[in-house]
């Protein structure tokens, strides 16, 4: 159930319109994108070089979830050049993904209609055909209502709780599947062609722009638990750098803050996360990269 402001948004509207002002302001004074060149300070240096090193995971029973383990054999650390994995390794991970979710009961329980795999293919696409709204989100109620609502508005109650009922029992894969999709968004023909997925890089940097810089982004977040949070946060952080990197960051997004967040939320609350150290020394090069 997506939770939509109360009626005294209307008379909030001017103060969240200064808060949200005031912090892009403080935020990035410059506008634009940023990436100065600098170096990290010696005491920076030092925590990244004394990272807690987490545990590894040992093999997990098979109790009907996702297996770690057959996944684990396919995929790439977060951030690493995915041009060194095949793409056909990484469509395997995915279909095997679908083809487990449909022998789950809760799922035969949601009737649906066709396969997993081309449902969730079909609601990626919508998704994509509909972004949200980025840039000017707090000029009037209507738009921030919009963004609020907009997963709810664009793929409509019984799939919201389709995609409630999965990411509830198939936590353990939640990260794999995340990781496996980003990877194959390097490769647009293969997802046009095996899943009918059609987009731009534009496309994906809208949604993370979202998520990092709009109050309906934000309250989403907000809602999700620790762990999905901080992967998502991730991988905007990520898709926005590549834009960084090849010039589109038209919002004109200030990475930095996001950055010193995400390092200071993982280190201290990230011991779930099953690549914490992946999403750490990536975190820390864009430190290096952006201050």
């Amino acid at each position: 159930m997506v939770n939509l402001p109360g009626p005294d948004a209307q008379s909030a509207l001017p103060s969240i319109k200064n808060s949200m002002n005031s912090t892009i302001d403080r935020e990035n004074p410059g506008g634009g994108s940023l990436s100065p060149p600098s170096t990290l300070s010696d005491r920076e240096k030092i925590s990244k070089n004394n990272k807690t090193p987490e545990t590894q995971q040992s093999n997990p029973e098979k109790t009907g979830t996702y297996s770690d383990v057959e996944q684990s054999k396919h995929i790439v650390s977060p951030g690493e050049d995915s041009e060194s994995t095949v793409p056909q390794e990484l469509i395997t991970v995915l279909n095997r993904f679908y083809e487990h979710l449909d022998q789950q009961q809760y799922m035969k329980d949601f009737h649906l209609s066709e396969s997993s795999k081309t449902h969730f293919s079909k609601l990626l696409q919508k998704l994509f055909d509909t972004p949200p709204v980025v840039t000017n989100e707090t000029d009037d109620l209507f738009t921030i209502l919009k963004n609020t609502a907009h997963f709810f508005r664009i793929l409509g109650k019984k799939n919201i709780l389709v995609l409630k009922g999965i990411l509830d029992r198939e936590k353990s894969s939640f990260e794999e599947i995340i990781k496996t999709f980003y990877e194959l968004t390097s490769y647009p023909d293969v997802l046009e062609k095996e899943y009918g997925i059609v987009f731009k890089d534009e496309g994906l940097y809208d949604y993370a722009s979202f998520f990092q810089s709009t109050m309906g982004g934000r309250l989403y977040l907000f809602r999700r638990d620790s762990t999905s949070r901080m992967v998502i946060s991730f991988y905007a952080v990520m898709i926005i750098d590549k834009a960084n990197s090849e010039g589109y960051n038209r919002h004109g997004i200030d990475l930095r803050p996001a950055i010193d967040s995400l390092i200071e939320e993982m280190e201290n609350t990230g011991k779930n996360l099953h690549y914490k150290e992946e999403y750490l020394d990536k975190l820390y090069d864009l430190k290096e990269k952006y201050f």
